[in-house]
């Protein structure tokens, strides 16, 4: 009876890991097909054999904001922010984790998130910083504030779409999960939608920004004999729609909107392929320009630069 029990369990046991095994084939034959055959031209462009993919990135990010109005200018910088993480992905889909190796009160937050593929790509960029220090010029007389006595909060979100999708790829220079054979550009479309609010400790000096932008560029994959891919991008948005204000202890002043208002999203990016294995580095410019010079104007810059080494397997 013993014996029975036993055989009907292994057999049970038996089956059930095939039919998961059955299923996993599946699963992956259904994905890599569309993995292989996603409407790219491969005379131009490849996707890695391997099913899976994992790298580390180190990151670095920075933000300036240049503020003047008329003889008065103020100028605000933070501390050059760092963390690590892993990404990892299965054919082409994945997530990545980050996190920073430094704590306290005077460290800044970000969440970034990216996502590419063939046509079109999305990037979103929340951070709170409050290492910012400022020098602050009012006619003859300067103000310095120490780090710690601003807080800033910020939201960015742009999405971009690649015309020549079929021989340009962006995700080859950034997320590896393509590959750039022949070199290609595209021209590219871009929105953009941007979120931002500064205020001192003591609350005398507040600044809030939202605007929504949209435009068109060019992107550009070079590739060399020799496996190595420079990308070079930049999406100009103009903006059609802003709410800025800038108010102090003794006054409140609301910039006009002005055709003119600029923002950018520049990329730039290098890599070298080896067999299994991949080394780099990528590179994110957001800026704007809005306002009037003569009366009162901002300029925003935020980096981000990431190093890059993975391999596939």
């Amino acid at each position: 009876m013993i014996k029975l029990v036993f055989t009907i369990l292994l057999l049970i046991t038996s089956v059930s890991l095939y039919a998961q095994k059955r299923f996993i084939m599946k699963a992956d034959s259904l994905v890599s097909a569309f993995y292989f055959n996603s409407g790219f031209d491969t005379n131009y462009v490849s996707r890695p054999e391997k099913r899976f993919m994992a790298a580390l990135h180190p990151d670095f990010s920075s933000i300036g904001i240049m503020i003047n109005k008329n003889d008065n200018r103020a100028n605000f910088y933070t501390n050059l922010s760092n963390k690590s993480g892993i990404y990892a992905t299965y054919r082409g889909y994945g997530f990545g984790y980050s996190i920073k190796p430094n704590r306290g009160r005077k460290n800044d937050k970000e969440f970034n998130f990216r996502f590419f593929c063939r046509r079109f790509g999305i990037e979103t960029d929340f951070c709170r910083a409050n290492s910012f220090s400022a020098e602050i010029y009012n006619n003859d007389t300067s103000v310095t504030l120490q780090r710690g006595d601003i807080d800033f909060g910020m939201k960015m979100f742009s999405i971009y779409y690649v015309f020549n999708n079929k021989k340009f790829s962006f995700p080859a220079a950034f997320d590896k999960s393509y590959t750039q054979i022949h070199s290609c550009g595209s021209v590219l479309l871009g929105s953009s939608y941007t979120a931002a609010k500064m205020q001192t400790e003591k609350g005398d000096f507040n600044i809030t920004s939202r605007s929504v932008g949209f435009g068109a560029g060019y992107g550009y994959n070079y590739v060399t004999k020799k496996r190595f891919l420079f990308h070079a991008s930049v999406i100009p948005t103009f903006v059609l729609w802003e709410k800025n204000q800038l108010e102090t202890s003794s006054q409140r002043h609301r910039m006009k909107y002005k055709v003119t208002d600029l923002c950018i999203w520049g990329r730039a990016a290098a890599s070298y392929n080896f067999k299994r294995i991949f080394v780099g580095t990528d590179y994110v410019l957001y800026s704007t320009i809005l306002g009037d010079y003569n009366e009162v104007s901002t300029s925003f810059v935020r980096n981000i630069t990431r190093f890059f080494a993975g391999f596939w397997f």
